[in-house]
């Protein structure tokens, strides 16, 4: 798998961060893009803003707002290969 990272002046949540990326990246896809991240607020918002699977990295299991409607949920980085291959 290609794992590729985007830098854009924009910041995350701003969905513009996001469509910078995808008009950067060559044959990206949203269906096939997954972002990861520690940051509810920018991370799996800024996901979320962009209509892309979103996978949260809360290694202290934090509660959080079910209505973000998160995809993933990880306490260890060592479950981020599982969860890109679904």
């Amino acid at each position: 798998r290609q794992r590729q990272m985007c830098k854009e002046t924009v910041n995350k949540p701003d969905i513009r961060f996001f469509e910078k990326c995808f008009s950067e990246i060559d044959d990206i896809k949203k269906e096939e893009t997954i972002i990861i991240g520690d940051s509810l607020s920018s991370d799996i918002q800024g996901g979320i803003n962009a209509g892309i699977r979103t996978c949260w990295y809360n290694p202290k299991k934090t509660g959080y707002p079910k209505s973000m409607n998160i995809d993933y949920v990880i306490h260890s980085l060592d479950e981020i290969e599982e969860v890109i291959q679904r």
